[in-house]
């Protein structure tokens, strides 16, 4: 990240912001909300998140402002609603609070780009207080202590906790043990690793990026570990997106079609 340029843009975004929402001109509002979402999509874009950053441009700046142009043949251009005032009151009221929203929530958030954080690595679930010693023990040996088994069928359920049949191996990278589940998938049936024990007896579970990033070239055979995200792992969501999209443009269009007669 370039922090200098990530705060120029974030400047640059509450000004288009403001024009936006203040002047009376409803192309040129349009056009700004335009100018802001390509702004929105260089911020993704140094946050090295090159699909969001993408899909921010197209959608964003380009489709919505599309639609929102093409609204504009079917009514005046210029605001004269009566109630401009009490608009930018309540605007600028909402805006303070859910800035103030963020700030509080970003303290809970993990350092950018954290290995280990949630998002790119693994959750904690609990830490194992008693009995280590005997619990070591049994890891080394590759059996699954009856204490951590106990416990994540407690916080899943039998049927989605995986502890049946699980394979316990060596984590050479980071120390301590990958406990590896039966994924009961129809092509890929093989052992996957589910759940990690630290040396200090706490039980993570392995976040789904682990899987896109050691599986999709072998599961997708692509190189692009986001394409196999979003066209296969969870292609049913982006299809959803895709119709929500579709469906948009659909009704606009219904709206702005000039009856003939």
């Amino acid at each position: 990240m370039i922090v200098p340029l990530d705060l120029l843009v974030i400047l640059f975004m509450v000004i288009s912001g403001i024009i936006a929402l203040r002047t009376k001109d409803l192309l040129i509002s349009a056009i700004v909300l335009g100018i802001y979402s390509y702004a929105m999509a260089t911020i993704y874009i140094q946050m090295n998140s090159l699909d969001v950053g993408f899909t921010e441009a197209v959608v964003g700046a380009g489709i919505s402002t599309s639609l929102m142009v093409a609204s504009l043949t079917k009514i005046k251009r210029e605001d004269e609603s009566k109630s401009r005032k009490l608009k930018v009151i309540s605007g600028a009221i909402f805006t303070v609070f859910m800035v103030g929203l963020m700030l509080y929530v970003v303290e809970d958030l993990p350092e950018f780009g954290d290995e280990f954080s949630p998002a790119n690595k693994w959750i904690e679930l609990f830490r194992v207080d008693e009995g280590r010693s005997h619990i070591t023990d049994q890891l080394n040996s590759g059996n699954l202590p009856h204490e951590i088994e106990k416990r994540l069928v407690d916080m899943f359920g039998v049927d989605f906790s995986g502890v049946e049949g699980a394979v316990v191996v060596r984590d050479e990278k980071y120390g301590g043990w990958d406990i590896l589940i039966e994924k009961k998938e129809r092509f890929f049936p093989e052992h996957e690793k589910f759940y990690h024990i630290s040396p200090d007896m706490v039980v993570y579970r392995y976040s789904i990026p682990v899987r896109w990033q050691e599986k999709s070239e072998e599961e997708m055979h692509t190189p692009n570990m986001v394409t196999a995200g979003l066209a296969d792992y969870r292609g049913y969501d982006t299809l959803g997106e895709t119709v929500v999209i579709f469906t948009a443009a659909v009704s606009v269009a219904a709206l702005l079609r000039r009856r003939s007669g």
